[in-house]
């Protein structure tokens, strides 16, 4: 396990900049320690969670999203090789036409040959998912762009932090203690909004 890998030990600069420039090596892992890349996305998955924004509800919906898509396909391409290549019998796959209708909304019609339905499923209703998957991805690639910019503003971010809160923020602050002074920060300029209005 590498030296950083929660959010309550890894260094925000350090969050940062690996946000940046995607050097998993600055979570000082042990030599030729694999993971790091899994490692860091759950780092950035807590940063989400404990930052409790709008975007961060989006983070996670839309990797929740293409978690089951992929599930999705890969289950019904095991599923429909098994039903295609196995001797089954017209109750097993009705049953599965059931399923697959119950779970996945997908209407397999029992009255054209399965082979055909499969085909078109394979081809058809697959590509429909995958084509939600891909929109999936390009959304999240886009909000993953988007939070990098964060990494360019990280001096920045701590100046104004300093000056809502009227106190000097340790340059190397944990993450963790960065989401708190974050939240607290953004707290107090909506009081003074409020006071202003």
């Amino acid at each position: 396990m590498p030296k950083y890998n929660n959010i309550s030990n890894t260094p925000a600069k350090v969050f940062f900049s690996i946000l940046h420039d995607k050097n998993y090596q600055n979570l000082k892992p042990k030599p030729r320690e694999k993971g790091l890349e899994q490692i860091f996305i759950s780092i950035y998955d807590e940063f989400f969670i404990k930052s409790d924004n709008a975007e961060a509800n989006e983070y996670l919906a839309l990797t929740k999203e293409i978690a089951f898509l992929e599930y999705k396909i890969a289950y019904l391409k095991q599923a429909l090789h098994f039903y295609y290549y196995n001797k089954t019998t017209e109750q097993m796959r009705l049953d599965f036409i059931d399923a697959v209708k119950k779970g996945y909304g997908i209407v397999i019609n029992k009255d054209v040959p399965f082979i055909d339905e499969v085909e078109r499923v394979l081809g058809i209703e697959i590509g429909i998912i995958n084509n939600d998957l891909s929109v999936a991805k390009i959304n999240f690639e886009a909000m993953t762009k988007k939070s990098q910019s964060k990494a360019f503003d990280y001096e920045e971010q701590i100046v104004n932090i300093e000056q809502v809160l009227g106190r000097n923020v340790n340059d190397g602050i944990m993450l963790d203690k960065y989401i708190a002074y974050e939240k607290q920060a953004k707290k107090v300029a909506e009081q003074n909004k409020k006071k202003v209005a």
